[in-house]
């Protein structure tokens, strides 16, 4: 067999192998290949950038499950760490019943980076059934809908929350989006309805539908899946708002490492059975 006749027939397992490896090594030691951050993604960083401690509190909705959690959950966290770097108040709550464990993890680590205090920069609202009822009630009385935290803490004893009454008490909404109920029932209610400014943040396969959105303003800015996730870990660390460890930068790695291997031996296997080809 000659060497053309070999690129044809790589073993399977040597290709599984090789391709694990180039996955699980940048999981382990980051490697850090380039990724451009596009203008979406800055315009939400500059929306958030713009507040400080004297603004109104941002609105994070966790509208995602395990599932997704690859995506969206480095969104959450660099959006965490963006906004408490810059002593903007935070309210986090959930459209879907899986996003409180998912938010309450985040809001174990993060707040512990910044030595934040729950209830006077920080609280968690949890999550409650019913979409439309709930976004509309909050555009007229969040504590009408919320009237205690997570925890049963009513709102009006929480220094963050006492005096907040609707959406214009917010200086806008961050939707991390995995389906529905996400970001199209907040453009439909809290944006279209009460003009509320909402920033999203989706899976990959749903940023196509949010593009539209964005183009007409209705959408402050957008995170498209592991990239926009990795593209706002860059804009934070870049800002020196947080050193710490970028997992959407590190799956970026991975993913087009991976990709790349794989592009490489379908190289090699067309080489190989064109030179055969060739040959005979």
């Amino acid at each position: 067999m000659d060497f053309f006749s070999k690129l044809t027939k790589i073993p399977r397992q040597v290709i599984y192998v090789v391709i694990a490896l180039a996955v699980m090594i940048p999981l382990i030691i980051p490697i850090g290949l380039p990724i451009r951050v596009m203008p979406k993604a800055e315009r939400l960083y500059a929306a958030i950038d713009s507040l400080g401690a004297r603004s109104k509190p941002v609105l994070i909705s966790c509208d995602f499950d395990p599932q997704s959690m690859p995506e969206l959950y480095p969104m959450l966290i660099a959006i965490l760490r963006h906004c408490m770097a810059r002593d903007v108040k935070i309210v986090v709550m959930a459209l879907w019943p899986q996003g409180p464990g998912l938010a309450e993890m985040a809001l174990t680590q993060v707040p512990t980076e910044y030595d934040k205090e729950y209830g006077k920069d920080y609280a968690f609202l949890g999550y409650k059934f019913g979409v439309t009822a709930i976004l509309l009630g909050m555009g007229d009385n969040i504590k009408g809908v919320f009237p205690v935290d997570y925890y049963g803490t009513p709102l009006d004893s929480l220094d963050i929350t006492k005096k907040m009454r609707n959406y214009k008490d917010l200086s806008m909404i961050v939707t991390l989006s995995a389906g529905d109920p996400g970001w199209r029932a907040w453009l439909l209610y809290a944006q279209a309805r009460y003009h509320a400014p909402v920033g999203i943040g989706v899976t990959a396969v749903s940023a196509a539908d949010v593009y539209p959105y964005v183009e007409t303003g209705q959408v402050i800015g957008l995170l498209a899946g592991m990239k926009g996730a990795s593209e706002y870990e860059i804009l934070v660390h870049e800002g020196k708002y947080s050193e710490g460890k970028r997992t959407a930068v590190q799956g970026m790695d991975a993913q087009s490492l991976g990709h790349l291997i794989i592009m490489v031996f379908i190289i090699i296997g067309n080489i190989g059975y064109f030179a055969t080809r060739r040959k005979k």
